[in-house]
């Protein structure tokens, strides 16, 4: 097989990832670029990688901000953060909601409970491990319908007086408060410091809401779901549209466990999938959903907090 060259194969990639131009077979595509026989996901995988190595070689525009949007960790779900190798040193880590899955306050089957308490010291134990590896400037993040189960199951089990002691989520004890696990068979007490403490040199910022932005891109996690393809994010998109005073050119779709990228009139929505071991989340096994898509969002913004559509995308790990 002959050598294509660096023009050629960049240009493949573009056409395929980003312009979404070519319908190539991926068994193609694999033998051109890398001269053996991969599957559809190990192409897209590999391809991934040629275009982060391609914007590194080329270089970003010193006025743009990059930013790796990650959602629906669901720990003790969570994917290896070894995934984002080729993201280190983002700009800005965006979490957007559902960091732990609550999953023992759910309504859903308790065999496969984890304690409120053990997600929560995985989970802070696994973000400290997942800044630490990126080394973004700053790392913002907003709740989830997951991360707010807290408050349901608080109230519905708790005296109105006793409510007023307690989160909303646990994601304020891991981002502002702090908390300590009182381990009452070992009659030991461990305290664990908030991550907005934990870092000197990382900005973290907790948004509590189930939306934040930056820029103009709006990172939401609804409470509301809708099955159509994009359909949640484009009722987000009309929701948006009448609350927020500041124009908006972006959406980035956590909750839905999709994946999708597609213009709404002059809005971009983008669903990001699930950063979490979507085969081993089976919840809904015999209920005839959708399967769940896992992925994560880049986004990259002008100085003016723009997006730059040919260098924003949605990956599908």
């Amino acid at each position: 097989m002959s050598v294509i060259t660096y023009t050629e194969a960049k240009t493949i990639v573009v056409n395929r990832l980003i312009l979404k131009t070519d319908d190539t077979p991926f068994e193609e595509l694999s033998m051109k670029l890398f001269g053996e026989q991969y599957g559809e996901s190990e192409v897209r995988r590999r391809m991934w990688g040629m275009w982060r190595l391609i914007e590194l070689i080329e270089g970003k525009d010193e006025d743009e901000t990059t930013i790796l949007s990650i959602s629906d960790l669901h720990t003790p779900f969570q994917l290896d953060y070894h995934l984002l190798t080729d993201y280190k040193g983002i700009d800005i880590l965006q979490l957007n909601g559902d960091i732990v899955d609550c999953q023992a306050l759910s309504k859903f089957s308790k065999q496969y409970r984890v304690s409120p308490m053990d997600e929560m010291i995985q989970g802070r134990k696994y973000l400290i491990e997942l800044i630490e590896f990126l080394k973004p400037t700053k790392v913002v993040c907003n709740y989830g319908n997951h991360d707010k189960r807290f408050a349901s199951y608080f109230a519905k089990n708790l005296d109105t007086d006793i409510l007023e002691l307690m989160p909303n989520t646990s994601l304020e004890l891991i981002f502002v408060d702090g908390f300590h696990h009182y381990n009452k068979r070992e009659k030991t007490k461990v305290w664990y410091e908030p991550l907005c403490n934990v870092f000197d040199d990382i900005e973290i910022e907790f948004v509590d809401d189930w939306h934040s932005r930056i820029g103009k891109t709006i990172f939401a996690h609804p409470l509301a779901y809708r099955s159509g393809i994009l359909a949640t994010a484009d009722k987000a998109k009309q929701y948006f549209q009448d609350t927020e005073a500041e124009p908006f050119d972006t959406i980035c779709m956590a909750h839905t466990h999709k994946i999708g990228d597609s213009m709404s009139g002059r809005i971009r929505l983008l669903e990001q999938g699930a950063f979490a071991d979507v085969k081993s989340m089976n919840y809904t096994d015999g209920h005839l959903t959708p399967p769940q898509k896992a992925g994560f969002a880049l986004i990259v913004q002008d100085k003016d907090g723009n997006i730059v559509h040919e260098k924003s995308k949605v990956i599908m790990i």
